[in-house]
């Protein structure tokens, strides 16, 4: 019996990510000019860490 190697030692957040295309987050950050005026913290790094803060329940 094969073992399934797709997800081997892939973070969960990586896999939680790959669920929501780059494409789609970028779309909206220039519809909404989100990043307007950002200088180290993009728009996609804050959704990184807000999802990070919600799979390790963090307060």
């Amino acid at each position: 019996m094969a073992k399934n190697t797709n997800l081997a030692g892939q973070p969960v957040i990586c896999r939680l990510l790959s669920f929501l295309p780059r494409e789609i987050v970028d779309r909206c950050v220039g519809e909404y000019e989100s990043d307007r005026y950002y200088k180290t913290m993009t728009t996609w790094k804050q959704l990184v860490f807000m999802l990070y803060g919600v799979v390790t329940q963090a307060d």
